[in-house]
């Protein structure tokens, strides 16, 4: 009787951690299709994005943000003293470095944004 309920729970513990990490994290995305706020190195890949620009000029324009942190209720009430670096632009398309060291970019009216590779580099200065 005693062997059996512990091969029970030996058979109960192991389906726990298999449960538990049975699920691996995802690869964050290289490409942002909708306006939102994207959490760095979680939501997207860090690096150089390229931003198709705002689907109509004459309405609006493109407003991205980078963070070094996404603001709560509870935190300071002015939404710019979390930007790090941010831009408005009609001009298509768009630019940005997403650095890893980033919280979260935001993006607005902007379109789609995608991951670009990064130039080699020359091994020089310049």
């Amino acid at each position: 009787m005693r062997a059996r309920a512990l091969v029970i729970a030996g058979a109960a513990g192991s389906a726990l951690v298999l449960m538990a990490s049975g699920t691996a994290a995802a690869t964050p995305a290289t490409d942002i299709t909708v306006d939102g706020i994207y959490l760095v190195n979680t939501d997207i890949q860090p690096g150089t994005y390229i931003g198709d620009g705002t689907p109509d000029p004459a309405t609006g324009g493109c407003f991205w943000r980078r963070l070094w942190k996404v603001q709560t209720p509870e935190d300071y009430p002015d939404p710019n003293y979390y930007v790090t670096a941010s831009d408005f632009t009609k001009l298509k398309p768009i630019t940005v470095v997403i650095k890893s060291t980033d919280v979260a970019f935001k993006t607005e009216n902007c379109g789609a944004w995608h991951l670009v590779p990064n130039a080699p580099s020359t091994g020089s200065a310049g």
